[in-house]
């Protein structure tokens, strides 16, 4: 989901498409830039072996939810991840969920070994009665790239939508940022508590902040985002270093991730249109998702093209036609094939 283009330190993101009852948040929309200037390098061609290793976490393996932060920047990236973490180790009957060992801790650098090139990323896989999956995505390096990438997918057989959150930071400053409850309804409508609970949110967090920038979406984040919950924005240089439109924005994102985690179990009727209609939706979500070339680039860079994609498809979007449904039609773990 986190779109990075790191040459001349131009990142992109999702932004964030109004709520109907804020006419200054849609003009500021409205005259959001929407020209996306392109650098990409030539392709080159690379004759050394590329260096890519799975790490050993240094935390106790037996543990739910073990995963290795060491070296992160302490920032509010690592800060945010942490009380995520937290919150979700707090659920009850909360278990790990099937992620492949090389996938889960990468730590991978381009053939040419240019320091500046290497990422660490570190993944937490959870999963409970009502999320089949609980995604959090902590990825480091590229000469001072941070990255949160957080979605928790429910299973299908649950009336709710996808939580998706982003930050993107370089140097300790934020410069992207999103949170969504992605609708799994064909017409992009949400639950009615969550566009009550979005609003209030919204709300609060203006006041807080009225100068929060808008970013313009995509076309593809177009046809999966929520009209009344997403919000995206682009921090300006001089919100740094106090980042008080990021705070603003953080408490956004743990309010709505709350409101989440208390109201997936709780809607019941028939949200999104059943079962089959809600894993459609999921996987609409992830396919627009795999339309973001800009993170594949900036991965392939130093993991390379195949297992790019293989940790495109199998970590950050990862449902198919054969995803379970529900908790009882779990399937065995991924397949764990070795470095290409």
């Amino acid at each position: 989901m986190w779109m990075v283009e790191k040459r001349a330190f131009a990142f992109r993101f999702y932004p964030l498409r109004p709520a109907v009852d804020d006419e200054g948040w849609r003009r500021r929309r409205n005259t959001a830039c929407s020209l996306r200037a392109s650098h990409d390098r030539p392709p080159v061609t690379r004759r050394a072996p590329r260096v890519v290793a799975a790490r050993a976490s240094s935390a106790p393996t037996s543990s739910v939810g073990a995963w290795d932060l060491e070296g992160c920047p302490d920032g509010i990236i690592l800060k945010l991840a942490r009380r995520l973490e937290g919150e979700w180790k707090r659920l009850p009957n909360v278990r790990d969920a099937p992620c492949a060992p090389e996938l889960k801790s990468v730590d991978a650098v381009a053939p040419d070994g240019d320091p500046a090139t290497r990422i660490r990323i570190e993944n937490l896989c959870l999963q409970t009665d009502a999320f089949r999956k609980m995604h959090l995505e902590v990825a480091w390096g590229l000469g001072g790239l941070e990255v949160l990438h957080c979605v928790i997918y429910p299973w299908a057989e649950v009336s709710a939508p996808i939580f998706a959150a982003d930050l993107v930071a370089f140097g300790g400053r934020v410069t992207l940022c999103i949170a969504d409850a992605s609708p799994c309804a064909e017409d992009l409508s949400l639950p009615k508590q969550y566009v009550d609970a979005a609003a209030a949110l919204r709300r609060s967090m203006l006041s807080k902040c009225p100068a929060i920038e808008p970013r313009p979406l995509p076309d593809w984040g177009e046809a999966i985002l929520s009209p009344e919950a997403c919000v995206c924005v682009g921090p300006p240089k001089e919100d740094f270093p106090d980042q008080t439109q990021t705070t603003a924005f953080v408490g956004y994102l743990e309010a709505l991730h709350a409101v989440h985690l208390l109201l997936a179990t709780k809607i019941g009727g028939k949200y999104g249109g059943g079962v089959g209609a809600r894993a459609r939706a999921q996987r609409r979500f992830c396919t627009k998702q795999l339309l973001n070339d800009k993170t594949k680039r900036v991965l392939e860079r130093s993991m390379g093209t195949e297992l790019t994609d293989r940790y495109m498809r199998e970590v950050l979007f990862d449902v198919v036609a054969t995803t379970p449904t529900g908790p009882n039609t779990r399937v065995p773990g991924l397949p764990t094939g070795k470095f290409m």
